[in-house]
């Protein structure tokens, strides 16, 4: 028997008073209003609260193992290391609520709403969350293996860690979700959308992600080991450093992939090379151009151009130049280095320790980036491009400028 009848309970609620530690196993109380009520370490074992309002409710430490919660409304409720095994909460609200470390293995949250909730460490082995709207719910470190996520909406939720061993992902949505070091090894993935998520450093082996849409996801570092990626969408994905031993491939759609170490895009590989030259370990690195002017050079009339991703310095005295930047170039003008009557052109960052005098305006045209430092000098106009530059002026630099538009449109002075 309960330690309180059902009207006893909405009694003592009405009157503000808390009912923790109570003994209410195989309590009937479809549809009560118990909002904002404390029922710390209750047992609720077998319970019967059908559509139940417990929003905002303390719940912490609480059993509602085998408890009958489908409809509830549990939205923010504190269920911090709650004991929810077997528990029924189907389409159940849960939005922010907080089940960190709450055991639900073997819940049924199918259709449930778990929108923004906390589960950390959370137990949800075998869990039924078919349907369930998970987007922006935190579940670093949970353990949710063989849980069936299927059709369910986890967008930019927070999988960190996570374990998903044996799970049921198909057509799931994990669009910019981080899934960083989880474990996915021998998931059902068939037609999951991962766009733009995070699996760097997954495990994927033995994976099933037949026709998944992997668009776009950080895969550096990620073990696909024997997984199966037929029909799969890789265009766009960071895929440096992959494992993928046994893996296949058919009919794979990659218009290009991101090969590059620290996923910055500057190592792109197209068409069938995604497959021949990236995930099957061999992916190669262009080594960066190195260029140093040192002091005591002069370089007159001259027009130097410097590739993508490039890095230039410059000690010397260049006079009347040209200087072409590829995209991303890294150009740095040392304390020593002066560029008298010089334009520089193209989508490069500029660093100024020394001194920059225009020759025709503008003497710097379409820059990312342009830093002047503390003993720098920049005389002359900078054109940004359609994606504006980014400035960086420190304190005691000697400016005489004119920043434009590209389309000449006047900025400061």
């Amino acid at each position: 028997m309960p330690d309180f009848t059902a009207d006893v309970i909405l009694w003592k609620i009405k009157r503000g008073e808390k009912i923790d530690r109570a003994d209410l196993r195989g309590i009937q109380m479809q549809k009560a209003v118990l909002d904002g009520a404390s029922f710390r370490r209750c047992d609720f074992e077998g319970a019967n609260l059908e559509g139940v309002r417990l929003a905002k409710a303390n719940l912490k430490n609480a059993s509602f193992r085998e408890a009958y919660l489908a409809g509830a409304d549990l939205r923010e409720a504190n269920l911090d290391n709650a004991d929810l095994e077997g528990a029924n909460l189907e389409a159940a609200m849960l939005a922010g609520a907080n089940l960190g470390r709450a055991n639900l293995e073997g819940a049924n949250l199918s259709g449930a709403d778990l929108s923004g909730a906390r589960l950390t460490h959370a137990q949800l082995d075998s869990a039924n969350l078919a349907g369930a709207k998970l987007s922006g719910a935190i579940l670093s470190h949970a353990d949710l293996v063989e849980c069936d996520l299927g059709i369910a909406q986890l967008d930019k939720a927070d999988l960190t860690s996570a374990n998903l061993e044996s799970a049921n992902l198909e057509e799931a949505s994990f669009v910019e979700a981080n899934l960083s070091e989880a474990d996915l090894r021998e998931v059902n993935a068939k037609g999951a959308k991962f766009g733009g998520a995070s699996l760097h450093r997954a495990t994927l082996a033995k994976g099933n992600f037949t026709g998944a849409d992997l668009a776009n996801v950080d895969l550096r570092g990620a073990k696909l080991d024997d997984a199966k990626l037929d029909g799969a969408t890789l265009t766009g994905a960071k895929i440096s450093g992959v494992m993928a031993s046994g893996a296949s491939f058919a009919n794979l759609r990659a218009d290009w992939a991101d090969g590059s170490p620290d996923g910055n895009g500057r190592n792109r590989v197209t068409g069938a090379d995604v497959v021949a030259a990236t995930l099957m370990g061999k992916v190669t690195t262009p080594v960066a151009t190195k260029r140093y002017f040192g002091k005591g050079d002069v370089l007159r009339n001259a027009s130097l151009q410097f590739d993508e991703g490039a890095s230039v310095e410059i000690e010397s005295l260049f006079e009347q130049c040209s200087i072409a930047l590829g995209q991303g170039t890294e150009l740095v003008i040392g304390a020593e280095g002066t560029l008298s009557g010089c334009q520089i052109t193209g989508a490069g960052n500029i660093t100024i320790h020394g001194k920059f005098f225009e020759r025709a305006s503008p003497g710097i045209a379409g820059a990312s980036q342009l830093i002047v430092t503390s003993g720098g000098a920049l005389v002359g106009a900078v054109e940004q491009p359609e994606g504006a530059t980014r400035f960086a002026f420190e304190p005691g630099c000697r400016l005489r400028m004119k920043i434009t538009q590209k389309n000449g449109k006047n900025g400061r002075q």
